[in-house]
């Protein structure tokens, strides 16, 4: 297919919080923001739709093999650019025709284009999606941003200790004692879910048996989720409270992702 002016972009699951909309504080976003507004003169930067309500959209470049994703631009685009780009929330919220529509218009292009633009972008997402975590590379001066800092979280990798068959095991468990009924790692977002029963509340520890954090349980499923964002430890621990005893857990291990 001919190189096209509206692209849709589906951000690899790795990149998902990345965007500096999320990462800055809302002032130096604004700056940004601000900035990319000024140079569109009320226009759409990619289909020059007029208009006062526009939004900033960051362009991004992803290199599988450094892990780099580089900011090349923001830019001031409508609403109906933007849904193109996010094509898989359009979809999500019922939209998904009318991106289709606007991508064939701005395109100049057919139905079965739209198919195989949309095609080659999966491919790139799920190629992508193999990255756990990117390292931004962003010279926000470019974009008015002088002085703007900055700031990387830390979020090392997951690895469990339990197998599946174990929590087969946990979950058939039988008495009165808290019971793990699920396990789920979500290495994206570097988050451990638990699911449970019989357990009051649920206390995570760092290597040195530091309390990092306690949740409280007042049904009788309890389902909790906790962020290693900036954990420094080489493993955690939970344990669980119930009102006949207590469980502790295996290790997670967490690892440096070079």
């Amino acid at each position: 297919m001919k190189d096209v002016k509206l692209k849709i972009e589906l951000l690899p699951k790795g990149a998902w919080g990345n965007d500096f909309s999320k990462t800055l504080p809302k002032k130096d976003w604004d700056v940004l923001r601000k900035f990319c507004y000024d140079k569109a003169n009320h226009k759409c930067a990619i289909c020059g739709f007029e208009t006062d309500d526009l939004d900033a959209h960051e362009v991004w470049d992803f290199n599988i093999e450094t892990r780099t994703q580089t900011l090349k631009n923001i830019i001031a685009i409508c609403s109906r650019c933007h849904g193109v780009i996010h094509i898989r929330n359009s979809q999500r919220l019922g939209f998904g025709e009318n991106a289709k529509k606007h991508f064939m218009k701005v395109n100049n292009c057919n139905e079965f284009e739209f198919a195989k633009h949309l095609a080659k972008a999966q491919i790139e997402f799920e190629e992508r999606n193999k990255v756990y975590r990117w390292k931004i590379v962003a010279n926000l001066e470019k974009f008015g941003g002088k002085n703007i800092e900055i700031k990387e979280s830390y979020l090392p990798l997951i690895e469990s200790e339990y197998n599946e068959n174990e929590i087969n095991l946990l979950k058939n468990e039988c008495g009165f004692t808290p019971r793990i009924l699920d396990i789920s790692i979500n290495n994206y977002e570097g988050t451990i879910s638990i699911t449970c029963d019989k357990t009051n509340k649920i206390e995570w520890y760092d290597d040195e048996l530091n309390l990092l954090e306690t949740k409280f349980n007042f049904s009788e499923k309890f389902n909790t989720r906790f962020s290693v964002k900036n954990s420094h430890c080489s493993y955690l621990m939970f344990k669980l409270t119930g009102e006949y005893g207590e469980k502790i857990s295996k290790k997670f291990n967490l690892i440096s992702y070079e």
